[in-house]
């Protein structure tokens, strides 16, 4: 009984030729339009970046840039001042899981090392 129905319903489907009418509503094309257009404008979008420390004194701030530099010369440590704070971030990732594996391996070096969110720019996760 279910091959039957199951015979039939295929036949069904097969007889359609594969055609099949899709009807969008136009306040949905223009809402993705807009939504398409926006996101290709904007400069940044939000990800994630491994924070190695955050101290209020500026020579920790600067050795640990200055330790990063020297055992990993290829990525480009930024600081910021968020009052009274410095802290030093490195990389740009999309998700959070993409640097999971490399903060593992920073952990050795700066053990208080931690993924944080952040506006990054389009082209910095293209490199």
């Amino acid at each position: 009984m279910k091959s039957i129905i199951i015979l039939c319903f295929l036949g069904i489907c097969f007889s359609l030729n594969g055609q099949v009418a899709i009807t969008e509503e136009p306040n949905i094309s223009r809402l993705m339009n807009s939504y398409i257009s926006q996101s290709r404008s904007s400069e940044y979008v939000q990800g994630w970046r491994i924070q190695l420390i955050t101290t209020n004194d500026r020579r920790k701030m600067e050795a640990a840039r200055s330790k990063c530099a020297s055992l990993y010369p290829d990525l480009e440590a930024e600081w910021k001042h968020v009052s009274p704070y410095y802290q030093v971030q490195i990389g740009a990732y999309r998700t959070k899981l993409e640097l999971q594996s490399f903060l593992l391996e920073l952990k050795e070096d700066f053990p208080n090392a931690i993924p944080v969110m952040d506006k990054i720019r389009k082209v910095e996760l293209l490199r």
